[in-house]
C-alpha cells in the first residue's frame, strides 16, 4: 500500500454522494502522461500478461497523494498455513508463480506482514517480485509478534517498531517500504510514542507513508493530529459494517480504507477458509441475495462481494489473498463488474452497524 503525506481535506475534498454511492473528486482518471493507462488499456495489458499496468472498470487511487494504484489489490495471507503459521504450500514456486500471475494480470498494490508465518510472506514476495518494477506498491504491517498458529502479542515500544521495520526491509529486499501499517496499536505505549516512532521512521526514508489497522473512528482522528496517516486497514464487507464511520472519515480525509476479511473470511464465497477460528455463516436471506445478483452477472458470490465493495465507497482497497490461481483470476475480476443501482440497493440492506 501506499499512503499520503498531507491527508487534509483541503488537499483531498470531501466525497460526493451520488444516488447512493459515493463518489471520488479526487480519484483521477489515469492518464498516459502521468505514467498509467487508461481503465481500457490496463485491462488488455493484463490479458496480455503485462506487468504492473494500473487500472479497471473502477478509477485507480493515489495512495499518500504520490502513488497510483489499482484499487482491487492482492494480500499475501492466503500464502501462509493455517493460524498464520508456517508456510500454505510445501513447494514455494506455487506461492511465487502467484505472485508473479497477480502482477503480470495488472496488480499494482500488494498488501503484507511481518508476522504472516512468520516472515514467510515478506520472503516470497521479496523472491518473486525483486527486483520490484515499476508502480508496484508494496505495503507491509508490523507491531505484532507472531509465537504459533493464531497465536500472538503486540509490540508498540520503539526499540521493536524500529527492530521491525528494519527486519521487513531486509526480507523485502529494499531501502524503503511504501506503506509500513501499525498492525496494532499497543495498549501499553501512548499513541503519540508510536506514531512518533513511525514518523522517525519516514524521516529516516525507511518508510514513505504511515498506515493503521484495527482502530475506530476516534483513534484514527487521533492519529491524525500526531502524523500524517495514508491509510487504515479494518475488518470491513458486505455483511460487516461496524466500520462505516471509519469509512466516512477516510472519505473525507482522502485516507485509503483496505478492508480485511472482504470476502468474510470465504464465507461470501461459500467456501470458509480454514487459516483462523470458523467463522459465522452468511445468513440465508444474504446468501440469496448474493447468489440473485451473481446468476445476473453470470458471476459467483465472492466477486459481487469484491464488487459492491468497490462500488461502496472509492476510498476502499479490497486486497483479497488466495492460495489458488484460479481464485486469484477469479477475483481480479471483480472490478469490471457494474452493479445496477438496484442491485447496489439490494446488498447495501445487507449490511448493518454491528456487522
Amino acid at each position: 500500500m501506499d499512503a499520503q503525506t498531507n491527508s487534509d481535506a483541503a488537499t483531498n475534498p470531501e466525497l460526493a454522494v451520488e444516488h447512493g454511492v459515493r463518489r471520488d473528486p479526487y480519484a483521477t482518471e489515469p492518464t498516459a502522461a502521468a505514467g498509467q493507462t487508461s481503465a481500457g488499456a490496463a485491462a488488455g495489458a493484463r490479458a496480455a500478461g503485462g506487468a504492473c499496468a494500473a487500472g479497471g472498470a473502477h478509477p485507480d487511487f493515489v495512495l499518500g497523494g504520490t502513488l497510483t494504484v489499482r484499487r482491487l489489490g492482492f494480500g499475501t495471507g492466503g500464502l501462509v498455513g493455517p493460524g498464520y503459521w508456517g508456510p500454505r504450500h510445501a513447494d514455494p514456486a506455487r506461492s511465487l508463480a502467484l505472485l508473479r500471475r497477480a502482477v503480470d494480470r495488472g496488480v499494482t498494490l500488494i498488501d503484507t506482514a511481518d508476522n504472516y508465518g512468520p516472515d514467510v510472506a515478506e520472503e516470497l514476495v521479496a523472491r518473486a517480485l525483486h527486483p520490484y518494477p515499476a508502480g508496484l506498491v508494496i505495503a507491509t504491517k508490523g507491531g505484532v509478534v507472531r509465537t504459533g498458529p493464531d497465536v500472538w502479542h503486540v509490540a508498540g515500544r520503539p526499540e521493536h517498531l524500529h527492530a521491525m521495520c528494519d527486519a521487513s526491509l531486509r526480507r523485502l529486499r529494499t531501502d524503503t517500504i511504501d506503506l509500513y501499517q501499525l498492525h496494532r496499536l499497543a495498549p501499553d505505549v501512548p499513541m503519540a510514542e508510536q506514531l512518533g516512532t513511525l514518523v522517525e521512521l519516514q524521516q529516516a526514508g525507511k518508510i514513505r507513508h504511515i498506515g493503521l489497522d484495527s482502530i475506530d473512528a476516534a483513534e484514527l482522528a487521533r492519529a491524525r493530529e500526531l502524523a500524517p496517516i495514508a491509510s487504515v486497514q479494518n475488518r470491513y464487507n458486505v455483511l460487516d459494517r461496524a466500520s462505516e464511520d471509519v469509512l466516512e472519515l477516510c472519505e473525507r480525509t482522502g485516507t485509503a480504507f483496505l478492508p480485511w476479511f472482504p470476502l468474510g473470511h470465504g464465507t461470501l464465497t461459500g467456501a470458509p477458509g480454514t487459516r483462523t477460528a470458523t467463522p459465522s455463516p452468511t445468513p440465508p436471506s444474504a446468501a440469496d441475495a448474493l447468489t440473485t445478483i451473481a446468476v445476473a452477472h453470470g458471476a459467483t458470490t465472492g466477486q459481487i462481494a469484491l464488487a459492491w465493495l468497490l462500488h461502496h465507497s472509492p476510498a476502499l482497497l479490497p486486497t483479497p489473498g488466495t492460495g489458488s490461481p484460479d481464485h486469484l483470476d477469479e477475483n481480479l475480476a471483480a472490478d469490471r463488474i457494474a452493479l445496477t443501482e438496484a442491485e447496489l440497493g439490494l446488498l447495501d440492506a445487507l449490511g448493518t452497524p454491528t456487522g
